[in-house]
């Protein structure tokens, strides 16, 4: 039997992952991605954020970068990732602004 889909919520949650990488690279302005990948487990341990397991927590970085990279936020030179301006504007609303 199909579910009726307006019983879902439709509702999307901040994405943490995605905004603590913004603000790495922000921070940062160019790192590689091993850099990137210890940095934001080093953050969401101290948040206390649930990680799942780190190749899992690993895959969804790689995956997110290459989402900015191609939304034009980042840019991508071998395994550097480099910031670009419009990265900022990527962030979700629950991120509070960042000065440049």
């Amino acid at each position: 039997m199909l579910e009726d889909r307006r019983s879902h919520s439709s509702r999307k949650t901040p994405d943490l992952v995605t905004d603590e990488l913004i603000l790495i690279l922000h921070e940062a302005g160019m790192l590689e991605f091993n850099d990137i990948f210890q940095r934001t487990v080093a953050v969401m341990k101290a948040k206390h954020m649930s990680l799942g397991g780190e190749e899992i927590l690993r895959l969804r970085i790689y995956e997110k970068l290459q989402n900015l990279v191609s939304a034009g936020g980042l840019m991508k030179k071998g395994r550097e990732y480099t910031a670009l301006p419009k990265l900022i504007s990527l962030k979700s609303k629950a991120l509070p602004d960042i000065r440049l």
